[in-house]
């Protein structure tokens, strides 16, 4: 067995200074959903003895222009063990992309695998947005979990019943809080997502919230229950103490003030004082007759 294996320890001991080079890598693709963009690709399809390590570089019409067709690394997609990649803060502008992946393992790296064609942001997917509707005193809050950029939405808010008195606003950032609403009554809330020069995406499930009163209902029968009850044993306790009031109690509780003296002698002798008799008072007065003369 020894004689057998002698012929292959050469070819054994060169593999490891001259190994066989690694395939590229294969369906990469790129999925832009509500202007987030991710890369993804088929892990390496060879063995490695250690982890396979990726790496994305990206090149815009800058890059092909004025830097002389250079690539520029994905700060996020360094030499990562993932097998997708955010690209949403690298493709941050209208112009189109050019993408491309490689593998690492040890010393080895694969030929660069490069996206078939070239990307533009413009053209992602819209989709229904994931929304959160509550209620807010006598408003409606309307927020979104994530936002795309440089899109907007359009809210549209009705009352329940009046769908076609709806009202349409459209906006670039959340959340937003429609006020001045009719307390008791209920409002629904759908939204779509828009990009300038395309049609907007389908719209997203109705939700639909009612405002509430600013005192609670249960608080009015409740106030005037325990009213009600606070009065009636009041009344008890009077009526009781009134039912139960023994004479010396009662007079004890409840004195009378004693009479003056004089109400309480009605043979005290009065005498009535004169009133003093005054003359008519006379002044006299001096008056002119006037005669005519015939």
């Amino acid at each position: 067995m020894r004689w057998f294996c002698l012929p292959f320890l050469p070819l054994v001991l060169c593999l490891p200074h001259h190994p066989w080079p690694l395939p590229a890598l294969h369906d990469v693709s790129i999925d832009s959903v509500n202007m987030r963009h991710t890369l993804t690709w088929r892990p390496l399809d060879a063995f490695c003895w250690t982890a396979a390590l990726y790496t994305v570089q990206f090149q815009g019409e800058f890059e092909r222009t004025i830097l002389n067709d250079s690539w520029l690394d994905s700060p996020k997609c360094r030499r990562t063990p993932r097998t997708h990649c955010d690209l949403t803060p690298d493709l941050g502008s209208d112009s189109d992309y050019g993408v491309r992946v490689r593998a690492e393992c040890g010393q080895q790296v694969t030929p660069w695998t490069r996206l078939n064609g070239l990307f533009n942001r413009r053209e992602t997917l819209l989709r229904p947005l994931e929304m959160a509707v509550e209620a807010m005193g006598d408003g409606v809050r309307v927020s979104f979990e994530r936002l795309p950029q440089t899109a907007s939405v359009g809210i549209t808010l009705w009352r329940q019943g009046q769908e076609q008195e709806a009202s349409t606003v459209r906006l670039e950032q959340t959340p937003i809080l429609f006020t001045a609403l009719q307390e008791g009554a209920v409002y629904c809330v759908r939204a779509c997502t828009y990009l300038d020069g395309r049609p907007g995406s389908a719209p997203t499930d109705t939700h639909c919230v009612t405002i509430r009163d600013h005192e609670e209902p249960w608080k009015k029968p409740t106030a005037a229950m325990v009213t009600v009850v606070v009065m009636a044993a009041l009344l008890f306790a009077v009526f009781w103490s009134v039912g139960r009031c023994k004479a010396e109690g009662c007079h004890a509780h409840f004195q009378k003030e004693p009479l003056p003296f004089s109400l309480r002698q009605p043979n005290w002798p009065m005498e009535q004082l004169p009133y003093p008799e005054q003359g008519e008072i006379c002044e006299p007065i001096t008056a002119l007759f006037l005669l005519e003369l015939t």
